[in-house]
């Protein structure tokens, strides 16, 4: 019976300190400010941090660009990049002869440009990434074939939780609604009127440090911007993305939708314009509720294809 007593208060006690160690880390939790309202001006709290940057530049401008390296958030023998790109040039491997030319596609887009942006945020990590990348990578090739100039970015941040710029914000006492609070990292994979995606830049978007977070609004501004001088008579930027805006830092401090609202104000903007055209592919969901001309994809196989329909048309 005693045993049966003791056995009965250990069991209490270890619900009652699981208990307790919930409610202290739910304490703990940082608490998202309010929404604003509808109107309220999207604001950029620094610029200073922001890089572009090409892919030679890799892994090294991770180092400077943000504090990660000495959070312990960066990669130190990197096993899981080889592993990563072991996987991908095992999936791009196995594309072969998949999409051959149709009669007349040769020179179907000789007078397109068209940016690929990839979402690079973390919740790409593994498998999505080496899939996707192994995707991108056939569709640049295979819109070469059909005479498109074609271009490859990459949209993240410089570090997680803000970085730099939000380190900035708190030694400036933290004024409220600061509006986007991290560091925008862009990713120049293949620049325009290059022949192919370099071997080494390919390889480079698998680093698994580039996957941050994602800040979908300016990344399309960015890329509408890349766009604009372009000679071609038609000008696609086709987003390759696996969810909504996410930064942690801007949310908390601004509120929820804050991102998501700016979002769709760039999105409707560049659909209003109609130069360039806004495609996209959801990497294994429907985008349909952002980008109207999208498909899915749940391979690398099938973001070649519906890559290629969009750009084509079909």
């Amino acid at each position: 019976m005693t045993s049966g007593l003791v056995e009965t208060g250990i069991a209490l006690a270890v619900v009652v300190v699981i208990a307790a160690i919930a409610v202290a880390l739910h304490r703990r939790a940082p608490v998202p400010v309010e929404d604003g309202p509808e109107d309220e001006p999207y604001r950029i709290f620094t610029r200073e941090f922001d890089r572009t940057i090409a892919a030679t530049d890799l892994p090294e401008s991770l180092r400077e660009a943000s504090p990660d390296g000495e959070k312990g958030y960066l990669e130190k023998d990197g096993r899981q990049w080889r592993a990563q790109i072991d996987r991908a040039e095992d999936v791009y491997g196995q594309m072969a002869d998949l999409l051959p030319l149709e009669p007349g596609e040769a020179d179907t887009l000789r007078d397109a440009a068209v940016l690929l942006m990839i979402d690079q945020s973390g919740s790409m990590r593994g498998e999505p990434m080496a899939w996707v990348a192994a995707g991108v990578r056939r569709l640049s090739d295979e819109l070469g074939r059909r005479g498109a100039n074609v271009a490859v970015a990459g949209y993240t941040t410089a570090g997680w939780h803000g970085g730099f710029a939000r380190r900035k914000w708190l030694r400036e006492g933290r004024p409220a609604r600061p509006g986007r609070l991290c560091a925008l990292l862009h990713i120049v994979y293949r620049p325009f009127d290059n022949a192919s995606l370099d071997e080494n830049a390919w390889r480079q978007m698998l680093n698994p440090d580039v996957l941050r977070e994602n800040v979908d609004g300016e990344a399309l501004e960015w890329g509408a911007d890349y766009l604009k001088d372009r000679p071609e008579r038609r000008r696609a930027l086709l987003v390759v993305s696996d969810g909504a805006p996410v930064d942690d830092a801007t949310l908390l401090a601004n509120g929820l939708s804050y991102m998501h609202r700016h979002f769709l104000k760039v999105r409707d903007a560049l659909l209003d314009a109609k130069d360039p055209e806004l495609l996209a592919i959801g990497v294994g969901y429907h985008v349909s509720e952002f980008y109207p001309v999208s498909r899915e994809a749940l391979d690398a196989v099938g973001l070649a294809e519906v890559g290629l329909e969009l750009v084509m048309g079909k």
